[in-house]
């Protein structure tokens, strides 16, 4: 009897182990974990600043280019290799997309409208297939505007320099804006840049020349979280433009950012002095440390203080995928202080979905829920990840999400708003048996009795 159990009990461990590894013995990672580590090695390249002064330090300059491209890379690699596992579930969707917001950031337009297209011909009426659309349609309409707005610049610039006119001067001017405008908006953030330059250098005299420096200031800052780079153009709108509403804004501007980077650089500074000499040296010798064992035990809610402190400042600054490596270090780091994680996990969360990354707020709020059962923010988690299943198009998902937040008592902060979605999920307006919140799902009409999920399928 003994030896059967023991026989059953080796079975069992042998199917669980092939369970995990495959029959050939290699480990198989669940197809979800990919997906989160692929967005990791995006997260890591989107947070990548580039710190060299491109005119005095190209070495390094090109030597941090390669290192963020390098990161990319890898994340490209990284979804491809999901797409390759499931060439046509959700997550392929979501791979094809972060590979073209890749493909967008080295303005290789033809190949995201590749990955666009391959979202569309998997799921055109989801959630990923209406965000397709939209990339292709953006990309045709920016670059047919650029080509537009340029033959007018042109051709009005030529009709300045025959006669002066001042409409003509004024016309080609807000032409050549409207050019780095439409590179701005297409993604396209160095000719963007390039563009304003332009038409500040040929139209000094133009009403939106302050403008559009600050514009150049702005994308340094918020879209590519170069502040070393934004900084000249902001000092340039105050030196040329001393009276204009972007100079009085460009001062303010500088004098916030350079505080907040400062205080940034302290606390970071603060976390390395922390950091234990023996877990250290642990480190450098490739040794595998524990939470508790990286910094010293006095200095440990110093240490907790300080992840918190940069990524607020970093959201301050707009720098989502900074502030969300923040609080994801703290996560990481010091999973044992169970009250700062709990709330990291929920900064986490909201920081994606005020990015727009909403399938990444899912998982981080459904990673608060796993770990941190009895925090603060449950109750808030619970109603954003609703309104996120609700931005993606998951109906079914936000109906049951939205509920159960009503479950959590009527003194929660939105029930009253979760009551009125829910009710508006309930409604069957055509009588065919099918609520709302179905027919959404399905993309079918509650209008129409005989469009309805059924007819469909």
């Amino acid at each position: 009897m003994k030896r059967l159990v023991c026989f059953s009990l080796c079975l069992a461990f042998v199917l669980v182990t092939l369970t995990l590894t495959g029959c050939g013995g290699v480990k198989i990672v669940p197809i979800g974990a990919k997906v989160q580590n692929a967005d990791k090695k995006f997260d890591k390249a989107e947070a990548y600043r580039i710190k060299a002064d491109k005119d005095e330090e190209r070495d390094k300059w090109r030597e941090e280019v390669a290192e963020k491209k390098a990161m990319y890379d890898d994340a490209l690699k990284a979804y491809l290799e999901i797409i390759e596992r499931e060439p046509t579930g959700k997550y392929s969707q979501r791979s094809h997309y972060q590979i073209a917001e890749i493909y967008k950031r080295r303005y290789e337009w033809d190949k995201a409208t590749e990955h666009y297209n391959a979202i569309i011909e998997i799921a055109p009426s989801g959630y990923y297939g209406g965000q397709a659309k939209s990339g292709i349609a953006n990309i045709r309409k920016y670059r047919k505007l650029i080509g537009d707005e340029r033959r007018r610049y042109q051709n009005y610039l030529a009709l300045f320099e025959q006669n002066n006119e001042q409409e003509h001067y004024n016309t080609a001017g807000q032409a050549l804006y409207d050019v780095a405008d439409g590179y701005e908006r297409l993604g396209n953030y160095p000719e963007a840049i390039a563009n304003y330059q332009r038409m500040v250098d040929e139209f000094p005299e133009h009403e939106k020349a302050s403008a559009a420096l600050t514009k150049i200031g702005y994308i340094h800052f918020y879209k590519l979280y170069d502040y070393l780079g934004g900084w000249p153009s902001y000092n340039e709108v105050i030196d040329k433009y001393p009276d204009s509403y972007d100079a009085t804004q460009a001062i303010r501007l500088l004098k916030e950012t350079d505080r907040t980077l400062t205080e940034i650089a302290q606390n970071q500074a603060e976390i390395k002095r922390y950091r234990s000499k023996k877990a250290i040296q642990y480190e450098d010798s490739g040794r595998v440390i524990l939470p508790n064992e990286r910094y010293g035990s006095r200095y440990v809610d110093i240490v907790v203080q300080c992840f918190q402190y940069i990524g607020r400042r970093w959201e301050d600054l707009r720098n989502y995928p900074n502030a969300i490596v923040a609080y994801r270090t703290l996560v990481d780091q010091l999973s044992y202080k169970k009250f700062a994680a709990a709330d990291a996990r929920y900064q986490i969360g909201r920081l994606y979905q005020l990015n727009g990354q909403l399938e990444q707020a899912i998982e981080a709020y459904q990673d608060l829920f796993k770990n941190n059962p009895e925090s603060m923010w449950r109750a808030e988690g619970v109603y954003q990840q609703a309104v996120c299943y609700r931005g993606i198009r998951e109906f079914a998902k936000a109906y049951e999400s939205f509920k159960a937040y009503m479950s959590l008592g009527r003194d929660v902060e939105y029930y009253r708003e979760a009551e009125q979605i829910v009710r508006q999920f309930e409604i069957d307006q055509d009588g065919d048996g099918h609520l709302f919140y179905l027919e959404q799902e399905a993309g079918t009409s509650d209008r129409d009795p005989n469009d309805h999920p059924g007819a469909k399928s």
